[in-house]
């Protein structure tokens, strides 16, 4: 652990040691630990002194530059760097041993910092050999040779003054003889600002990241520092380049991921195994495009009476082979994985993590071994698990609060299609489905008709005859018929529905629930159409006919546009005669004037003919060739030209006859 007072290099590139001073504190017979100090100044990678601050460091002592026996450890110490410059006094924790420093040819400091590999060891001089001295101090003997005991003549030799140079008298400096000119160290004037005020200031070639208040800018934040001291500065927040592609979970605090298993496995095991047969049975596995694999299992699961004549050969999508399994030994079931936990015989199916293992896999099993020549066993199935960090999809892995709201936050269109919100007032998730807001949780707007609903028609669109809460409209289901498709029109017009062509249910006069189909388009909708492809043969309005049978008619035909309409729905099959149109009478010649109701389309118009209810009816809008006077009371005309814009039809003495029409309520008039 490192404190430094400002931003420090990712490793210190040296140490250089400046002096060492030995302090021996007591008596040898006293218990307080010998000490030595060491200086050093630590320089940065970059160039430059270190930041100033608090380090902590490993010092140690050997007996050799490199390599060599480590003599002694301190442990971690804690040190102040100023200016590069630092000063540590050693053996305050574990004691110096002075026997260290006996026999020991050469002595080396090291130093690791901050968990960085060690420094250069810096070699130890002179003083901390002085350590030995204290051996002698523990010296203590009987009868020993005081200086009191000696005659000052036999020390006359040695103590001779005049012998002695002036320095071994007074021990100072000064009276060195031939000593050093330091003179021009002790000059200040040839002296750099920094050493003689020790300040951070006064250093020249500050790193830039030395720079203690200095910024990345605004909108940025440091992310690290680069190798030349600079800030490494990136867009404040998240750097999104900066994490990995499986990181959501570590990011979220697991509560959102993107890492999945895919699996892709055959459809068609088993496969019988023959015993004897060398080339086997083989099947394939197409792996979808699942993604980049970051991990890869195969899974495979063979029954055989003895697995020890059995080969599981796999042919990757590159035309790789890996054989899985071949003859490895005894038994009768295979069930395993690889390429781990079990192990392949040859291949790597490693080789496929990082890439994506899309395409055809082929396992190839071979029972080589001879029993009958029929079915051994089988291939009981196998698989291709693959680990992805997908692109496509988010899991959950815990609970999801959605926006509590009573209305939808934005209105519902394509550009929001699945996005979620719980309505406050319905209790319920309700999403939307490019359209319209629909509840998560309903059936309503599935397709299918539940018990508790009475209409379910694939939506939840309002006004189309089935509501939001697929309550039906008029005539919309069986258990709500309406009497006609006009009566529908007309309650849709009360509940604002908006009614489109098509078939709907209706009780006819006689109670029968009939299904139909509603123009709800022509001339504002409303006519009711009910198909009798084989009923009753009718050639006369007073004939029987399958339509009384539900009290119903014959459809009266009304206008030029209902008959576009009913020729577009119903093709020319059902029109073999002109139905409702007839005359009371027979004989006339009516080619001198148009076929239609004179009510209702002014002069010129038929007025012998009529429809029973005396409502208005169409035929055509010009004169016509017929009837030309052979027509007998009641009949009805026959059709052969279906264009309605020039419908043409006969006469014909009453003999066109029809079992296929269309029935009617007819009441829109």
């Amino acid at each position: 652990m490192f404190r430094p007072l400002a931003p420090l290099p990712s490793s210190l590139m040296s140490i250089a040691v400046l002096a060492a001073g030995l302090t021996v504190a007591g008596r040898a017979h006293a218990t307080v630990p010998a000490q030595f100090s060491v200086q050093g100044v630590i320089y940065a990678t970059a160039g430059g002194a270190a930041p100033d601050g608090g380090y902590d460091g490993v010092f140690r002592l050997y007996d050799a530059e490199f390599n060599g026996k480590e003599l002694w450890q301190e442990g971690t110490q804690t040190f102040v760097v100023k200016a590069g410059l630092f000063q540590h006094v050693l053996g305050v924790k574990k004691a110096l041993d002075p026997a260290l420093f006996t026999g020991a040819a050469e002595v080396w400091l090291g130093i690791q910092l901050q968990g960085d590999p060690e420094l250069p060891r810096r070699r130890l001089l002179s003083v901390p050999f002085a350590l030995r001295a204290t051996l002698a101090e523990g010296l203590d003997c009987s009868g020993c040779v005081k200086l009191s005991h000696l005659d000052a003549a036999v020390l006359a030799g040695f103590a001779k003054t005049a012998d002695l140079s002036k320095v071994a008298l007074s021990g100072e400096y000064g009276d060195l003889q031939g000593g050093p000119d330091l003179t021009h160290y002790a000059s200040k004037k040839e002296l750099s600002p920094v050493a003689l005020t020790g300040q951070y200031k006064d250093l020249t070639g500050i790193p830039p990241a030395a720079k203690l208040d200095a910024a990345c800018g605004s909108g940025l934040v440091m992310k690290g520092i680069k190798a030349n001291g600079s800030y490494d500065c990136v867009a404040g927040g998240v750097d999104p380049s900066g994490l990995p592609q499986d990181g959501l979970d570590e990011i979220s605090g697991g509560l959102l991921t993107t890492e999945f298993n895919e699996v892709a496995t055959t459809a068609k095991v088993p496969i019988p195994l023959l015993d004897n047969n060398p080339g086997g049975i083989t099947d394939e596995i197409d792996v979808p495009d699942f993604g980049t694999a970051q991990a890869l299992t195969v899974h495979v699961q063979v029954d055989n009476s003895d697995l020890a004549t059995v080969r599981v050969l796999l042919v990757d999508p590159a035309g790789g082979k890996h054989a899985l399994y071949d003859k490895n030994g005894p038994g009768k079931a295979l069930d395993a994985k690889y390429p781990a936990p079990d192990k392949q015989v040859s291949g790597d199916l490693s080789t496929w993590f990082g890439k994506n293992p899309k395409g055809k896999w082929q396992l190839n099993v071979v029972d080589i071994g001879f029993l009958d020549n029929k079915t051994d066993g089988a291939l009981k199935g196998w698989s291709i698990q693959v680990k992805i960090a997908s692109t496509k999809k988010v899991g959950v892995q815990g609970g999801l609060i959605l926006l509590n709201a009573k209305d939808p936050p934005y209105p519902c269109g394509p550009s929001v299609a699945g996005s979620l919100y719980f309505d406050s007032v319905t209790k319920a998730v309700r999403y939307c489905d490019g359209t319209s807001w629909r509840n998560l949780a309903d059936t309503c707007g599935n397709g299918i008709v539940d018990p508790t609903e009475e209409c379910d028609d694939g939506n939840n669109t309002t006004g189309d005859g089935c509501s939001t809460t697929c309550v039906a409209a008029l005539g919309f289901t069986k258990g709500k018929p309406a009497a006609s498709c006009l009566n529908i029109i007309d309650a849709a017009k009360i509940s604002n529905d908006k009614i489109k062509t098509g078939d709907f249910w209706v009780k006819a006069p006689k109670g029968q629930v009939l299904q139909v189909w509603c123009d709800m388009d022509s001339e504002g909708g409303g006519y009711t159409y009910f198909a009798v492809p084989s009923g009753k043969s009718t050639s006369r309005s007073t004939d029987d006919n399958t339509c009384k049978d539900y009290g119903l008619d014959i459809f009266y035909p009304r206008s030029k546009e209902q008959w576009t309409a009913v020729l577009a729905k119903y093709g020319d099959s059902y029109f073999a005669t002109i139905p409702g149109v007839t005359k009371p009478g027979g004989g006339g010649n009516y080619t001198g004037c148009i076929m239609r109701h004179p009510a209702s389309y002014g002069a010129n118009s038929c007025g012998d003919w009529r429809v029973p209810d005396n409502g208005r009816w169409w035929m055509r809008d010009a004169t016509y060739s017929e009837p030309n006077g052979d027509y007998e009371a009641n009949c009805w005309l026959s059709m052969y030209k279906f264009d309605p814009g020039d419908i043409q039809f006969n006469d014909g003495s009453c003999s066109y006859s029809t079992s296929k029409y269309l029935c009617s309520t007819n009441d829109k008039k």
